[in-house]
């Protein structure tokens, strides 16, 4: 903190925020970031579900993506649901995030590519009046 004194003792005192927050808008930040994953979940979706009918893409990663369906469907969990709960429906969604995290980046770039434009091209019709 910086303390300046100015005239007729009147105490003016400034508080520098940059020495102690390097970046006042780091929340900021981080809510956007947060907002713009959320925002992209539904192209994230479709871009599974895209990759998982596609013939190029490896058959070992949609047998994974298959697996980690099952396995959140199924009342047999690692951690089960009724013991912990809310660790229990965590560990799932963390599952299935994980395989389709995988899925994508497992397959081959090009493939993901064109069908990250055409997700773009859908997208850009679809919303053409909003923008």
């Amino acid at each position: 903190m910086d303390f300046h004194f100015l005239g007729n003792d009147r105490k003016v005192w400034r508080i520098n925020c940059m020495s102690e927050n390097k970046d006042p808008y780091g929340k900021l930040k981080k809510q956007l970031y947060l907002a713009r994953i959320i925002f992209h979940i539904p192209n994230f979706i479709k871009l599974s579900l895209r990759l998982l009918k596609d013939r190029r893409v490896p058959f070992y990663l949609k047998l994974l993506v298959y697996g980690a369906i099952a396995y959140v469907l199924s009342p047999y969990d690692l951690i089960p649901d009724f013991l912990v709960p809310f660790f229990g429906f965590f560990e799932d969604i963390i599952i299935g995030i994980l395989c389709l995290i995988g899925l994508v980046k497992g397959s081959p770039p090009e493939v993901v590519a064109g069908h990250v434009k055409a997700i773009d091209a859908e997208n850009k019709q679809k919303y053409r009046f909003f923008r």
